[in-house]
């Protein structure tokens, strides 16, 4: 998940699921909730089918919660898992994984990366 600058995130002291699909639409798309040097979270929405390539972060921990739809995961080649909603998904610095949306609606997640730094993302 991409660099969030604090600068461009809303940084809102309240909003809602409702009013941040209202504002987006129809998936794809990606809100930037809240961003600081510390940390970076992001509302994903993604299509019924959609890959997100493998990737892995060397320096920054990811975490994902399942808010809609469901995906499969698989982290480091080997443990594939399915998450719906309520779902908690952990990647650790240097774990790569690789999510597809499964299913016949649309997967919307929430992703926290710490730290936020930039280039953490390498594509394999």
């Amino acid at each position: 998940m991409p660099y969030v600058d604090p600068r461009e995130a809303n940084n809102r002291l309240i909003d809602s699921l409702e009013e941040i699909k209202a504002r987006n639409g129809s998936p794809p798309w990606r809100e930037r909730m809240v961003a600081t040097e510390r940390f970076r979270m992001v509302l994903l929405c993604w299509p019924p089918g959609h890959h997100h390539l493998k990737h892995y972060h060397p320096r920054v921990d990811e975490s994902i919660f399942i808010c809609e739809g469901h995906v499969r995961a698989i982290f480091d080649d080997d443990q594939e898992i399915v998450a719906g909603p309520g779902s908690f998904l952990f990647a650790e610095r240097g774990v790569a994984h690789d999510m597809i949306v499964i299913g016949e609606r649309p997967l919307i997640m929430i992703a926290v990366v710490a730290p936020n730094e930039p280039n953490d993302d390498i594509f394999l």
